[in-house]
């Protein structure tokens, strides 16, 4: 009798625990608050989004923007394209002065010149560019009566491409500049490398396609490691680099001092030999020759 007691008592203990699990799931289920009709439900933000979204919201502003230095710019002043050169990224440059004494116009000897940030222009000053400030200017005894406005600009003294540079907020580049936008970190001798090839720069002869001056920009293949384009061929590129002498003028008894200036990168009349980075051809800076041209640059402040 007692036994048939305790089995009852067993029974009616585990009838009453299984149905109370329902319950208490119920109740833990009713812990969460109900939505109201008609409610969308938002997503929770995860601690990722937000971290998302506070990166979003510290980006810099469009003035910020145009602090950052850029592979090229466009000149506000006279629209030119021109790229950037660092020449951070190469062995300090020395400098290689066989032919003399090199200065620069302030007249300062340039014994361990320090070369900072600068932007060169893409292409040698066009005829077109140069109208704009000297609307007398007149090519057409080289290219023609149709003209060239997209030749470069030729029968500039050094002078001349000084001032048109510092008429429009740029400068002439200094040798060493010149040097290095051609030739990058490398010792090459040609920015391409170190063999002549008729398809990469403009110079004597018709075997690249021009008897004279050719537009700027025609021998993409020769650019600079930078981007500047006929950096060899085409003309000469004036440099802001004086090479002082004493020249006898033809008459006797009087001497008088011309002062030297240096031109780089060959033309369309030089032999391949003349046209190499390294080559300094030594002129009068007040000569005008049709096949002497000059391009600007500009220091990152």
């Amino acid at each position: 009798m007692r036994a048939t007691i305790v089995l009852a008592l067993i029974a009616l203990f585990l009838l009453s625990a299984c149905s109370s699990s329902p319950t208490r799931h119920r109740k833990r289920m009713s812990k969460r608050p109900q939505k109201e009709q008609g409610q969308i439900e938002q997503p929770a933000i995860t601690k990722k989004k937000q971290k998302k979204k506070t990166q979003r919201s510290a980006l810099p502003s469009v003035d910020s923007y145009q602090k950052l230095l850029l592979p090229t710019r466009i000149h506000p002043v006279d629209g030119t394209l021109m790229v950037l050169v660092n020449p951070q990224a190469q062995k300090p440059y020395q400098l290689k002065t066989p032919m003399g004494t090199l200065t620069h116009s302030n007249n300062t000897a340039d014994t361990s010149p320090k070369i900072r940030l600068f932007y060169i222009d893409h292409t040698e000053v066009t005829v077109e560019q140069y109208k704009n400030l000297h609307p007398d200017y007149d090519e057409t005894h080289v290219t023609g009566k149709k003209g060239c406005p997209s030749c470069p600009a030729m029968g500039i003294n050094w002078n001349e491409a000084h001032q048109h540079c510092i008429s429009v907020g740029k400068r002439l580049p200094m040798e060493e500049e010149w040097e290095i936008a051609a030739q990058g970190p490398s010792k090459r001798s040609l920015p391409w490398g170190d063999k002549t090839a008729p398809h990469r720069a403009n110079l004597v002869g018709e075997e690249d396609g021009f008897l004279s001056v050719a537009p700027v920009g025609s021998f993409p293949l020769g650019a600079g490691p930078y981007g500047a384009m006929d950096m060899i061929g085409n003309v000469w590129e004036w440099v802001d680099s004086v090479h002082s002498s004493l020249l006898k003028d033809p008459e006797p008894k009087k001497n008088k001092t011309k002062t030297l200036r240096i031109a780089k990168g060959g033309s369309w009349a030089s032999q391949h030999q003349l046209a190499t980075i390294s080559y300094r051809n030594v002129a009068d800076g007040e000569m005008k020759n049709p096949t002497f041209g000059f391009r600007c640059v500009k220091t990152v402040e």
